[in-house]
């Protein structure tokens, strides 16, 4: 709406302090943890699988949890596990797989919970990389309906709405995915590039204009924060 007002969120993350420790020393100590009582086993077991993740072996990473899921009937669990492996099938960018699981997921009873935002976020993006963009929408409106203050589904139904021409929503979509998050970038790339590759479509909203000109301005001063807060 043109008389809303904008309030941008910039989170400024921390980076990580003390001296890193070497790959080979990391996975000595994740498997050691393996040995532990039952109750830290399955911690010990999500740490090596995140350790994989992180060190480009996937593969391994993927046994992990899939052991996980099978040892587990706690349906939240189940969820979170399901999400984990889409997330790692994303990483080497095998979509097709990706929305398997996903999907899978839909077979257990939902949950309005972060896992279930997320499931059905990575589900419409996945779809968004094949074109799919009628089929993912419902998932970020999904999405949005369980938390309504995360960026990522805002940004992705933007995506979702310009592939289906709809580039005043779309619009609408990355400016309040860029003021639930301005430290990330991504949608009011999507923005800016959106307007500049169809200038004509606002013509008759030049409130969107004014209101991308502010999306600059809050990533801009995110980036200055980030940099001042890390040197």
């Amino acid at each position: 709406m043109p008389e809303d007002k904008l309030t941008f969120n910039i989170p400024i993350p921390n980076l990580p302090r003390g001296k890193p420790i070497p790959v080979a020393q990391v996975e000595t100590i994740l498997l050691s943890n393996l040995s532990k009582k039952k109750a830290e086993f399955e911690f010990a077991m999500i740490n090596l699988a995140w350790f994989y993740s992180r060190i480009g072996r996937q593969d391994i990473s993927y046994q992990y949890i899939s052991q996980l899921l099978q040892q587990t009937d706690d349906l939240e669990k189940q969820a979170s596990y399901y999400l984990k492996l889409g997330q790692l099938m994303e990483q080497v960018e095998n979509y097709e797989a990706a929305i398997v699981c996903y999907r899978d997921a839909f077979s257990i009873e939902k949950m309005d919970s972060w896992v279930w935002y997320y499931i059905n976020n990575n589900l419409g993006y996945c779809l968004n990389q094949y074109g799919k963009f009628e089929e993912s929408e419902p998932y970020f409106h999904e999405a949005i309906r369980i938390d309504a203050e995360k960026h990522n589904a805002y940004k992705n139904l933007g995506i979702s709405l310009e592939g289906q021409g709809k580039y005043l929503e779309a619009a609408k979509s990355f400016i309040k995915a860029t003021e639930k998050n301005a430290g990330d970038s991504r949608a009011f790339v999507q923005l800016d590039n959106l307007i500049m590759n169809h200038s004509s479509a606002f013509e008759e909203t030049p409130y969107i204009l004014d209101q991308a000109k502010k999306c600059r301005q809050a990533v801009e001063l995110a980036n200055q924060l980030r940099k001042g807060k890390n040197q």
